[in-house]
């Protein structure tokens, strides 16, 4: 097939022909894949076979698919419709016709979508087409129709807004409202489909008062000051006031210093109070602290109103690693028990290296958490920092002197206390012997070193073994190969590929791997890797019994370019090649919701500065989509990080996710702290996955690329920002 000639994709240098003429070459060279066995040969022959084949005889129909698309652009239906029906053997044919439904959907009526779903239900076109109908229902208000055909939660808020006027407009009054009291009562504005609805509920008075404070609750909860500022028109009389100065505290909380304003309000002010502290801990930790205790003896506070406030503090102080952190994290054992702050009392003691303080912690967690591998790597530590446990010499985790009803450690523990009193005392026997009395470091180590994962691989380390990698190689049958390909949803998927339509065919992909068994999955990711297709070959694999193939879910593509400019900017293949894997997948257009793009997810305006470090133009946001450019500007860009950072690849890591300015932050002030330690006190848990993921992922591309298998050596230590100066 003479693809640079005849295809619609003119340009040589667009990613999709690049793509495609590397998956070419690599066919017509395939006999072997390593670590992926092929039952026949002759299956590789067979794939290259179809590629020149019937995909040559599809090749002509490309012209015309795009040529009949245009006609319904300009309104020709009658000639489109001859035009598509021309195409009906075209494996893009459903397009063609969803094209035209959706373009004139107010007049297919159900027997037509009815029939399309069923003819093309392999699709997400059904689906697609399904909701463009239901929704023209409401522009038409044909509500007995949309009652009959759409179920409530089916969509999204918008429809279920329809749901319930429908309701209405077919006479169930009751049935609308309940619906309408349900939508009203959150903490965000509503679409505006709901306004009707709205509008007539308001009239039965429902709307103002209690329910309109409920609403304003749960506004400032949800951080949403301009519907809070709306709600004030419908709160009680003797609250609008209280709840202008919700607001008002949301913005300043350092009003609280004056402690007489709320006072007035008596125990209706508690709500607006307890927001002020929850975000004045966030701006002022001391003044938050000083002043509590001083509305605790103002206010009578309830038990779950103390737990909100100190849980409050414990979160944000533990995340800060801040010293004061312990003291408010016991302070909310004492209450109503947040189960969000085990996590974080355990690296708060972790990230001060309290061992016996991370026994208490790890003894607080419940059957199944403290069953999780990270749990399970901490306690063997844990346990070879503490040796065998003297009851006597543990951390106490000291009860308040205010009198508690209830203390709830996941119903394990005492249910009921009176009196202070210190924390071992709390613990019946049979607890304590099972939760602190164990010692069997290594034998844990042992059970997670068989794991290919982040916890594995730091355990095998531990234990001086080679990291465990469980590569198994898989096959496919010749027969089940050429089943798949002949699969209409793999063909539709292929072609809009080849058309340059790459969302498009990702959601057919996607679609279809959702839609089949653990073996076709497994037969897809062979043929989306045959093919050089990495990122469906990896979604296909996933759930398979090729998720161990691991020539296939971390595969070594682009090879060539990577390489290059991984070599210019001086940094290791295996870290550029983990990272490009955890960013994208190795899908050359991918676009993240805060704007990333590319392989490498570069934000556009850093791709701007780093163009300009480069003396080269800057490649705008879509000239990142084109692998060469992105790659050459992320690997330029680790090579900064990695400079900044002095050589440490985990650092640089953390920075590549969360920006310089917090890796720097979150670096030890004046003591080395170790790898795994650092990795793991990092306060965003989405970096700190992201770290752990990539030290994992180099450990399998140092395997590719034959190198030595073992994780990074900048996790035996993070350095200091500063040198702790000694005396002489």
């Amino acid at each position: 097939m003479k693809l640079c000639e005849k295809s619609a994709i003119h340009n040589k240098n667009h990613p999709t022909v690049l793509m495609l003429v590397s998956m070419i070459r690599q066919l017509k060279s395939f006999v072997l894949l390593s670590g992926l066995v092929l039952a026949q040969t002759g299956l590789a022959n067979y794939s290259l076979s179809l590629l020149e084949n019937q995909e040559a005889y599809w090749e002509s129909q490309r012209a015309d698919y795009k040529n009949t698309v245009k006609l319904l652009r300009k309104g020709q239906r009658q000639l489109y419709q001859e035009r598509t029906e021309a195409l009906s053997s075209y494996p893009l044919y459903p397009y063609l016709k969803y094209k035209e439904y959706s373009r004139y959907i107010s007049s297919v009526d159900k027997e037509e979508v009815d029939e399309f779903i069923h003819e093309y239900g392999d699709s997400p076109l059904a689906g697609w087409l399904r909701k463009k109908w239901i929704k023209n229902l409401t522009l038409k208000k044909d509500w007995d129709t949309y009652l009959a055909n759409y179920r409530l939660g089916q969509y999204s808020t918008e429809y279920d807004c329809y749901y319930y006027w429908a309701l209405y407009k077919e006479g169930d009054r009751n049935s609308a409202f309940m619906g309408a009291r349900k939508l009203w009562l959150v903490g965000k504005s509503q679409h505006k489909a709901c306004d009707p609805l709205f509008e007539v509920w308001k009239t039965t008075g429902e709307m103002q008062g209690d329910l309109a404070w409920e609403r304003t609750a749960l506004a400032i909860e949800n951080r949403k000051l301009q519907l809070a500022k709306y709600l004030e028109n419908h709160v009680p009389k003797k609250k609008k006031r209280l709840a202008r100065e919700w607001r008002d505290v949301y913005r300043d909380p350092k009003r609280l210093k004056y402690m007489a304003r709320y006072q007035k309000w008596g125990d209706d002010a508690k709500p607006v109070i307890i927001t002020g502290f929850n975000r004045l801990i966030r701006k002022d930790e001391a003044l938050a602290q000083k002043l509590w205790p001083q509305y605790m003896e103002a206010f009578n506070f309830n038990a779950a109103e103390r737990a909100k406030v100190a849980s409050e503090f414990a979160y944000v102080l533990g995340i800060r690693k801040h010293e004061g952190a312990e003291y408010w994290l016991s302070q909310a054992a004492q209450y109503q028990f947040d189960p969000r702050l085990n996590p974080i009392g355990l690296r708060h003691a972790l990230y001060e290296q309290d061992w016996s303080r991370m026994r208490i912690w790890l003894a607080m967690l419940d059957e199944d958490t403290i069953q999780e591998e990270t749990w399970q790597y901490w306690k063997a530590r844990t346990e070879l920092n503490t040796g065998t446990v003297d009851l006597n010499a543990l951390s106490r985790v000291q009860i308040d002197s205010h009198r508690i009803d209830v203390l709830n450690f996941h119903n394990r523990f005492i249910n009921s206390l009176t009196n202070g009193g210190d924390f071992m005392e709390l613990l019946p026997q049979s607890v304590i012997v099972k939760k602190f009395l164990t010692f069997e470091p290594e034998q844990t180590f042992q059970q997670l070193a068989q794991s290919r994962n982040y916890y594995g691989f730091l355990s095998s380390e531990r234990l001086n073994q080679p990291l465990n990698l469980n590569i198994e190689t898989t096959q496919v049958r010749e027969e089940d190969l050429n089943r798949i390909t002949q699969l209409p949803a793999v063909q539709r998927a292929r072609e809009l590929f080849l058309m340059g339509e790459i969302n498009s065919s990702r959601s057919e992909w996607q679609y279809l791997v959702r839609r089949s068994n653990e073996y076709d999955r497994s037969v897809l990711a062979h043929l989306a890797y045959i093919w050089g297709w990495h990122h469906p070959a990896i979604i296909a694999a996933y759930q398979s019994d090729a998720y161990n193939n691991l020539e296939i879910r971390f595969p070594t593509a682009y090879q060539g370019l990577i390489s290059k400019h991984a070599q210019k900017s001086g940094l290791e293949l295996d870290w550029v090649y983990s990272l490009i894997r955890q960013e994208s997948a190795f899908m050359y257009n991918a676009s993240s919701a805060v704007g990333a793009v590319g392989m490498m997810q570069i934000m556009p305006r850093t791709a701007k500065q780093l163009s300009r470090n480069l003396g080269i133009a800057n490649p705008g946001k879509y000239g990142l989509l084109k692998p060469d450019a992105n790659v050459r500007l992320g690997t330029h860009y680790m090579s900064q990080l990695l400079k900044q950072f002095d050589g440490n690849i985990i650092l640089a890591t953390a920075a590549y996710n969360a920006g310089p300015h917090r890796a720097k932050a979150w670096r030890p002030k004046h003591l080395p702290v170790s790898g795994d330690i650092w990795v793991e006190t990092i306060p965003f848990s989405e970096t700190r996955d992201y770290v752990k993921n990539i030290l994992t992922y180099q450990a399998i591309y140092r395997h590719h690329l034959g190198k030595e298998v073992k994780l990074s050596s900048a996790l035996k230590a993070i350095h200091p920002k500063f040198m702790q100066v000694g005396s002489r």
